[in-house]
């Protein structure tokens, strides 16, 4: 549902600029913060010039109702529970890149300060995925065997979260339970430039450390970057650029800017981006992120920063992205909140509710073009991992905190 409303300059845009807009979708509660970006957009398009300017945009009524609400009660949840996650933020896009709600922090009136696009945070185990594209760019697959045990590097020690070591393990099981010995020795294998490279075809731009934390996710990233980086792998390795203004119009009615085309291209090979699409899969399907299970086909990654000072769910569906993290702004640790729980609750809640009504559909309905239903790639996956592949899972407990 869209309507084309006279919006109150914004406290953000004030300061900005003095540009009278409408933009087509209300805002409510905290799409305040939306508004604002859009307004600190419209220049990069247009010349104002003092005239009365026509915004439309992205923005979905009711999955930004529906986002504030998951939000709310999220935030009403951890002050019961006392987990000191004193912020907040979630941006939900389509795979082509339409942002269709945000939600910038708290409370607007105390802070306008944007935590989906404006936060450079540590995404922890949520940046994994480069860490595993990049192998399987390399020729690794899902049933390649790998062994979980204690790694130094220069004297640093990376553990995982269990506190524990399971021993040999697929790689696919590796990504399901967030196992950071197996992140940091791809990383070895691979080499960081090797995983840079990677998240920048994925989309993110911000400075990366080249050590081996890197792929335990040390680098700092905005949400609207990683959500961005998760829409390449919902679109099957098709480049997103994440917009919120699809046309801006002067006050004679004529169109000053009008979106158009669908994107950069193909940003990463089809074939491992599927793969790992199917990996992340098993994270919701009984791995860390079992708590973002919404009933249909998704997939995503659980993240925590050390000291938990930041939580994170990102994950998606054919449909929808969505992310969604946790935080104290001067980088206070919370208690022990981790991207398995508040982050992938509040994810299934939104994510439920914004799929109300919505066809049911498997990743293998979206094409190599990353359209849907132009073709299907699980019987081209089970050729790949080879029913006579080894298959070695360890009995172990499975982890559902990082």
């Amino acid at each position: 549902m869209q309507a084309v409303v006279q919006v109150e300059k914004t406290k953000a845009a004030e300061a900005a600029r003095g540009i009278q807009v409408a933009v087509v979708s209300a805002p409510t509660g905290n799409a305040r913060h939306f508004v604002d970006w859009v307004l600190e957009a419209v220049s990069d398009y247009v010349t104002a010039g003092g005239r009365d300017l026509v915004v439309k945009t992205t923005l979905d009524l009711a999955l930004q109702r529906q986002a504030e609400t998951a939000m709310g009660r999220a935030f009403m949840a951890a002050d019961r529970a006392r987990m000191q996650a004193g912020e907040g933020a979630l941006i939900a896009l389509t795979p082509q890149g339409a942002v269709r709600a945000m939600v910038g922090g708290r409370d607007y009136g105390k802070s306008q300060f944007n935590r989906a696009v404006q936060a450079q945070r540590q995404p922890g185990s949520a940046f994994k995925p480069a860490v595993y594209l990049a192998a399987l760019e390399t020729g690794m697959t899902p049933a390649t065997p790998v062994v979980d045990k204690p790694v130094s590097l220069s004297g640093w020690q990376p553990s995982n979260f269990s506190g524990k070591y399971e021993g040999r393990m697929t790689l696919e099981y590796a990504l399901a339970n967030s196992v950071n010995t197996i992140a940091v020795q791809l990383a070895q294998k691979v080499g960081p430039a090797k995983i840079i490279d990677t998240a920048r075809a994925l989309g993110i731009t911000t400075d990366l450390p080249r050590d081996a934390g890197l792929a335990l996710g040390t680098g700092e990233v905005s949400l609207l970057e990683l959500a961005t980086a998760y829409a390449v792998l919902a679109r099957a390795g098709m480049g997103v650029w994440p917009y919120a203004i699809t046309e801006i119009i002067g006050p004679d009615g004529a169109p000053l800017y009008q979106r158009q085309g669908s994107g950069p291209g193909r940003a990463v090979p089809a074939a491992p981006a599927r793969t790992l699409t199917a990996m992340m899969a098993k994270v919701i399907d009984g791995g860390t992120g079992k708590h973002a299970a919404i009933g249909r086909p998704a997939a995503g990654k659980t993240g925590t920063s050390q000291n938990y000072r930041d939580a994170w769910f990102v994950g998606f569906t054919p449909q929808l992205v969505t992310g969604v993290w946790f935080g104290n702004d001067d980088g206070s640790p919370m208690k022990r909140v981790t991207g398995g729980g508040l982050p992938a609750r509040t994810w299934a809640v939104f994510m439920g509710a914004a799929h109300q009504g919505l066809p049911v559909l498997a990743f293998d309905d979206i094409g190599d073009d990353g359209k849907p239903g132009s073709g299907s790639f699980w019987g081209r996956l089970k050729n790949l991992v080879g029913s006579g592949s080894e298959t070695v899972e360890p009995v172990g407990e499975n982890r559902a905190g990082d």
